[in-house]
């Protein structure tokens, strides 16, 4: 008499299940899910999986890739499995994006399950990398370093330091409870905002005099929340025509946006910010580039490690937002259109993402995307929105299209910069062509090979 196994199934049938291959199966897209919860491209998840599924000498391999599920398919010895997977909740862990890059360059060479597993096992075991204080000062630190970039000074700086740092601990606090995601960024947008109302009316307490600038810094609370990976990779993705994944994650980054502006609403209305731009900073020039080259650093470093991001890839971020932002603000005060010079700065620091890329063994998504923020368009976002409230159409949608067009601008030009320097994203071709010409010029294939 058969007996039932654990699974409900008979011992005979049990004997027919193509075990070896469901177990391989099962890697295979375990390493995709955990690349895909990391928030990296669809191109990079696939290719972890087909990397993987070489090594452990699988036939065939196909998946579909979306935002947040995966549909695999492997074979071997004419037998098939197909498999589904999702994530829980997107996120980002610029870290375990290293491990599991690292991961898919050592499978050039073939693999025991085992060895596999245990691989994955390390990578899914690891850490954040820094304590969560330290993150919350250094997203403050960012915060503020933002609030000069846009035009805020003194007192705005010391009033986003303790706003930015409340808000982030009220968003880290709401996802451990596994709060809505969306109602965990609108709460810590008013949160941040409020905040930061509350300690610039401190100073205006001390001083006897409001000021002039509080626009500059209200928007730069809530700085933190952007969804920075799912703008730049969903922009990535849709370059490379991958639309099951580009627009969702796009969808889903305008969601986290819509959020955040609303909490920004129900306190703006309130309190009575004013949309007109702030005056224009003073200062001698050398005080005033020296403040800006430091902002500039400390904005995308800061906004680096928030994602846990290695200290070095932080470092290099850093300098290259840096040198892509200094030519920005010289275009900027030469009369160059906005979205122009965000273009060509966002292209710059892709080129110098992809050469220390190269020369330092980075990975270049987890540089590339903190250094946009420092071509955030937080001061026409919250402009456009504070005039919609007071009904002026005219300035709302100038301060609209504005908004977009350096949205557009930035993920161009990282897409640009992509596109000349990987031939992944150059061609649609599993085999795309080594070109060397260029720094930063290399395929997974020729790293794997080398």
């Amino acid at each position: 008499m058969e007996r039932d196994t654990p699974d409900g199934s008979t011992e005979a049938e049990a004997l027919l299940e193509p075990r070896e291959l469901i177990r391989l199966s099962e890697l295979v897209t375990r390493a995709g899910i955990d690349m895909l919860a990391a928030g990296t491209s669809g191109l990079r998840v696939r290719e972890l999986m087909r990397a993987a599924a070489s090594a452990l000498r699988l036939d065939s391999f196909a998946a579909q890739v979306t935002f947040t599920d995966i549909v695999a398919t492997v074979g071997k010895g004419g037998i098939y499995r197909t498999q589904v997977a999702e994530i829980g909740s997107p996120g980002v862990d610029a870290n375990r994006i290293a491990q599991l890059q690292a991961l898919s360059r050592d499978l050039a060479e073939p693999s025991t399950p085992d060895a596999l597993e245990a691989r994955l096992d390390a990578v899914e075991d690891t850490p954040p990398l820094y304590p969560f204080w330290l993150v919350g000062v250094l997203v403050a630190l960012a915060c503020a370093s933002v609030t000069v970039l846009t035009g805020g000074w003194g007192r705005e700086v010391l009033a986003v330091l303790p706003a930015g740092a409340a808000g982030f601990a009220v968003r880290t606090l709401l996802g451990r409870w596994h709060i809505n995601h969306l109602a965990s960024v609108l709460i810590s947008a008013a949160v941040s905002c409020a905040a930061y109302v509350a300690g610039a009316e401190v100073f205006t307490l001390i001083t006897g005099e409001p000021s002039t600038r509080l626009a500059a810094g209200f928007i730069c609370a809530a700085i933190f929340l952007i969804p920075g990976f799912p703008l730049v990779t969903g922009g990535l993705d849709l370059g490379r025509i991958d639309l099951g994944v580009g627009i969702p994650r796009l969808a889903y980054a305008l969601a986290v946006l819509l959020a955040i502006t609303i909490g920004v609403w129900l306190v703006a209305v309130p309190t009575g910010i004013s949309p007109d731009p702030v005056p224009e900073q003073t200062g001698s020039a050398l005080v005033l580039w020296a403040a800006w080259v430091a902002a500039s650093f400390f904005a995308v470093f800061g906004w680096a490690m928030m994602f846990n991001s290695p200290w070095a890839a932080a470092l290099t971020a850093g300098l290259i937002g840096v040198l892509g932002n200094v030519p920005r603000l010289l275009m900027l005060e030469a009369g160059v259109p906005v979205h122009v010079a965000t273009f060509v700065a966002c292209f710059l620091m892709g080129l110098a993402c992809a050469a220390a890329a190269r020369a330092f063994g980075i990975e270049k998504i987890i540089m590339t995307v903190p250094t946009v923020l420092v071509a955030i368009p937080g001061s026409s976002a919250l402009r456009t929105l504070l005039y919609f409230d007071q009904r002026d159409v005219v300035l709302a949608l100038d301060n609209g299209v504005s908004t977009v067009l350096v949205v557009i601008a930035m993920v161009a030009g990282l897409a640009g910069a992509r596109m000349l320097t990987d031939p992944e994203w150059a061609f649609t071709r599993l085999d795309p062509p080594v070109f060397r010409a260029l720094p930063g010029w290399s395929s997974s294939r020729a790293r794997r090979s080398s």
